[in-house]
């Protein structure tokens, strides 16, 4: 398996994905609440890329079977039901329902990876899913990490080099460049994943903002055995 690396979703626009899987990446924090939601009983998560999308798709559902979720900049969209934090999205709240999510970055990012022919979603709390998931793959990956504003973000990037060494102890695996690099900053010996990512700009921006239990939550590595996979437009369990 070759695996590439985009450094942003910005650059998916110059990476061919036709033939391929695409993993896109968002650990703080929209595919933690994708995993989250679906591992916990919702439906499907339809990722929207603006407000005004989002709540179209709202409307076309019978009442009480949608919610609305995202955020702009960490905070809660004005009028949506839930923001993006994973713990918002419990059992008692999803269950049964479809989540419409749109986010900053992450559901961006899913929109920019339809030329693959399949888009996984991933983070640190299903890595190991999506690690065993990939491994029985024949075609080539695409590893999106979504980045904050444009801008290349240190948690995604850490992300996907754990998901590229967890994918090569099942089998082999040809990375490029980037790739490389993420791999090695994963394999760097500077301690735990929350030491790694002690100068994450991200991560230090959602402290500030007094999410430091979503990013607690976020950095658990392998906690929730789902796997995320876009059917017909929707985010289900592949």
């Amino acid at each position: 398996m070759r695996i590439e690396v985009a450094a942003t979703l910005q650059d998916c626009q110059s990476i061919d994905m036709t033939g391929k899987t695409a993993v896109v990446i968002d650990v703080l924090r929209a595919t933690s609440v994708i995993a989250t939601a679906l591992h916990n009983g919702a439906n499907a998560v339809i990722p929207a890329e603006t407000e005004e999308e989002a709540r179209q798709l709202f409307d076309g559902f019978p009442p009480g079977s949608a919610l609305l979720g995202g955020e702009r900049n960490a905070v809660r969209i004005a009028g949506f039901h839930k923001g993006n934090s994973p713990l918002e999205y419990s059992r008692d709240v999803v269950a049964g329902k479809t989540l419409i999510l749109s986010t900053t970055n992450g559901t961006r990012a899913l929109h920019q990876c339809h030329q693959a022919t399949e888009t996984l979603a991933a983070s640190f709390i299903n890595i190991s899913a999506v690690a065993d998931y990939l491994s029985n793959k024949l075609n080539d990956t695409v590893i999106v990490c979504s980045g904050t504003a444009g801008k290349f973000s240190l948690d995604d990037a850490l992300c996907a080099g754990m998901l590229i060494s967890l994918i090569s102890d099942r089998r082999t695996v040809e990375t490029d460049d980037l790739g490389k690099l993420v791999l090695q900053f994963y394999g760097s010996d500077t301690g735990n994943i929350t030491d790694k990512l002690q100068s994450c700009t991200h991560l230090k921006y959602l402290q500030s903002k007094g999410y430091q239990h979503d990013i607690d939550y976020c950095l658990q590595p392998g906690m929730l055995f789902v796997v995320p996979a876009i059917k017909e437009g929707k985010m289900v369990k592949a």
